[in-house]
């Protein structure tokens, strides 16, 4: 059994990483023709600096994929053993169809964890880094990196360590720079910001004002600032759903609920950081039953456009799910886990009619 589950696993992991291969390099070479849309002259973003933005998205993408290139991988890996006759002979041998689906689902889990370790450690920093490797090169106004965000306006450079939304943030420095004698002038620390109706509140405010004779240092319980950073700035930097690993969307979703801001949008992101996952589980069970019900009448053809078909309803079905959850209310993880609970029950429920 053991030298029969080795030769399944490798005939169905082979041939999902070769769809996944297939799937990423399609994508990012149409990917890389439209970001050639985004190449000025005058900028330092070129055609080498788009391929980088590119790469850099790669994990994301990569992350993304694998459920569909686990389903159009299995169905050919588990299609060509039909084709070949091999599956009849483990069935004469006495191997049942439950049995070799468990086989499947062994290196299904394998791959939850390799995925998870993707969308948690890998994707979200590659994705972040992307963007700001992007807005650094389009524009010298912006740049995202491990120590926040640092955004030049003016004669100010704003340090923020952290940007929860576009109505608060935490850990600010503002650098005033006296552009003439070629030094900076003021060094402004604050804990945190909030915007109301009529600006920005800074609280816990530290101001160092540096002057030919020393440094003259004032304190402030807090401060209202009408204007604290340029809006289209603001909606570029502020914290996106996608550039955040589970335990961060966690942290984030606490402070949301802390202070009374809606969070429904990073909830949806932090459940799907576990459902993607298992959605690979799902997308092997779903494909066994095709399978074993077309045997060697369905040829390679027929497989990929019916895992292609599949596939693409359950992103369609996902993203419409969470989009409809978020605004009609239905509670995050209902709307994260219900297509991947229907299609479950839809691909149990096809095995159990297989004989």
């Amino acid at each position: 059994m053991n030298h029969l589950e080795r030769y399944l696993w490798k005939s169905v992991l082979s041939s999902i990483l070769l769809t996944w291969l297939s799937l990423t390099l399609l994508d990012r070479f149409f990917a890389f023709l439209a970001e050639l849309g985004d190449v000025s002259p005058d900028t330092q973003y070129g055609n080498v600096q788009a391929l980088y933005y590119i790469l850099m998205g790669t994990p994301k993408l990569l992350y993304d994929y694998f459920p569909t290139a686990t389903l159009i991988g299995s169905l050919l890996g588990l299609g060509n053993l039909a084709a070949n006759s091999e599956l009849t002979a483990m069935r004469a041998a006495g191997i049942s169809i439950h049995q070799i689906v468990g086989m499947t689902l062994k290196l299904g889990l394998v791959l939850v964890v390799m995925v998870f370790v993707l969308g948690e450690w890998v994707a979200p920093h590659t994705e972040l880094a992307a963007s700001s490797f992007k807005l650094r090169m389009q524009q010298k106004q912006l740049a995202i990196g491990n120590q926040g965000i640092w955004i030049k306006d003016g004669n100010r450079i704003i340090n923020i360590s952290k940007l929860w939304s576009e109505k608060k943030m935490e850990g600010l420095a503002i650098y005033t720079i006296n552009p003439e004698a070629g030094r900076i002038d003021t060094i402004t620390h604050a804990a945190r910001a909030e915007r109301d109706a009529t600006g920005w509140v800074l609280y816990e405010l530290t101001r160092k004002v540096i002057q030919t004779d020393g440094v003259r240092q004032e304190t402030l319980a807090q401060v209202h600032e009408d204007k604290l950073i340029p809006e289209q700035v603001l909606s570029i930097a502020a914290v996106k759903p996608n550039q955040l690993a589970a335990t961060e969307l966690a942290d984030f979703i606490k402070h949301q609920r802390e202070n009374e801001l809606n969070s429904k949008r990073f909830e949806q992101a932090f459940w799907q950081h576990f459902t993607t996952p298992l959605s690979t589980l799902v997308m092997l069970i779903i494909a066994a039953p095709f399978v074993f019900s077309f045997q060697r009448n369905a040829g390679a053809g027929q497989r990929i456009f019916i895992g292609i078909l599949i596939g693409i309803v359950f992103f369609l079905f996902n993203r419409m799910f969470g989009s409809v959850g978020i605004v009609y209310g239905i509670p995050p993880l209902l709307s994260a886990t219900l297509p991947l609970l229907v299609f479950l029950v839809g691909g149990v429920w096809m095995l159990q009619r297989l004989r």
